[in-house]
């Protein structure tokens, strides 16, 4: 018995519809959708042609990965209402099997052979596209891969960064070296010049200056004594020389351990008479009266000593005459040699005072 399908009206419009518009397919179109016309039900030419060129669900080529999976049969559409012709659809599937050896998917059912060398993959290299002016949220806008790319690159700064972390301990040892103390050279250098400044204009103003002294007058303290009987002829007496200083060039009082004085005799430098002061303090920016005690002594053996005759002359005994001009008295020239002591001051100081016209002191 002979069973037949019923025919549907949808499916025999369709073919009056391909029966009269023709249509034309390329050979190797493997994109294309044919419909399935009734003749499938019956093997004929066409159903070699239909199944090749099939491209329903059914006929995938994943299906042939395992022979033995129950295929369901499918059509163009879904049509709830369509029976399924899963014994006519079998069959010319089974039928066929081997004429879609050639199909384009990736899952064929060829038999793969392990011997076979596989091919390299070249991937090709891939150009992104200009970045577009649209922003977040548009078709053209570009992948968050070419975003990310498109960035300025922070390694560049990184190994800067590990320059400088590495460069640290060096850079601390240079100024470890170049610091004394703890401060920089520059520093200690200003420091010591204000240093040296404040010193300068300290010293300027405590540094002891010598004063000035000045003959006022000789005072005969004691009496001449006056030997020209004998071979060694000599004379001694005692003067208080009264002197002024002027400690006018000092800012601080001037602090005097002594001042040590020696006369001499201007024709012949001859000393003939020498003095000490006791310690004492001048007072600054003003006068001082300064009394300096001296011992006069000078001996000689010869009778024309030219030292003695001066002295003689000028401080001995005169002898009585009857002429006024044999009367008169001489003057000395003499020059007094100071030595001064200083407190604080390990040196001394020295100076002369020259004084002309000295009348002796007698009693």
């Amino acid at each position: 018995m002979s069973y037949s399908p019923p025919s549907d009206p949808f499916q025999h419009s369709n073919h009056n519809k391909q029966s009269s518009l023709p249509t034309v397919y390329e050979d190797n179109d493997p994109y294309r959708i044919v419909k399935k016309s009734p003749r499938l039900g019956s093997i004929s030419d066409n159903s070699e042609f239909d199944a090749v060129h099939s491209r329903t669900a059914s006929d995938s080529s994943t299906s042939r990965l395992y022979n033995g999976a129950m295929a369901l049969p499918s059509n163009d559409y879904e049509d709830p209402y369509a029976k399924c012709n899963y014994k006519k659809w079998r069959a010319s599937t089974i039928s066929n099997n081997n004429d879609r050896a050639n199909s384009y998917l990736p899952y064929s059912h060829h038999q793969r052979d392990p011997n076979q060398k596989t091919e390299p993959i070249y991937i090709e290299e891939y150009t992104a596209p200009a970045s577009t002016t649209l922003g977040m949220g548009s078709m053209l806008q570009d992948s968050m891969t070419d975003q990310i790319n498109m960035r300025p690159s922070q390694q560049a700064q990184i190994p800067d960064y590990n320059d400088k972390i590495s460069t640290l301990p060096q850079m601390k040892k240079r100024k470890q070296k170049k610091r004394c103390c703890g401060l920089r050279y520059r520093t200690i250098a200003f420091i010591s010049l204000i240093f040296i400044a404040i010193i300068v204009v300290i010293w300027y103003f405590v540094w002891p200056r010598i004063p000035e002294m000045t003959l006022d007058d000789v005072d005969n303290v004691g009496s001449i004594q006056v030997v020209t009987n004998t071979t060694k002829k000599s004379m001694s007496t005692k003067w208080g020389l009264n002197m002024t200083a002027d400690n006018s060039a000092n800012w601080v009082p001037t602090h005097i351990k002594s001042i040590d004085v020696s006369i001499t005799d201007d024709k012949t430098q001859q000393n003939f008479g020498n003095g000490s002061t006791p310690a004492m303090v001048l007072p600054a920016r003003a006068k001082s009266y300064v009394y300096i005690p001296i011992e006069i002594y000078y001996a000689s053996d010869s009778a024309n000593d030219t030292t003695f005759q001066d002295l003689y002359n000028a401080c001995g005994v005169q002898v009585t005459s009857n002429v006024p001009f044999e009367n008169q008295q001489d003057v000395l020239n003499i020059t007094l040699h100071l030595t001064y002591h200083i407190a604080g001051i390990v040196w001394a100081y020295q100076r002369q005072v020259p004084f002309e016209g000295l009348i002796c002191p007698t009693n």
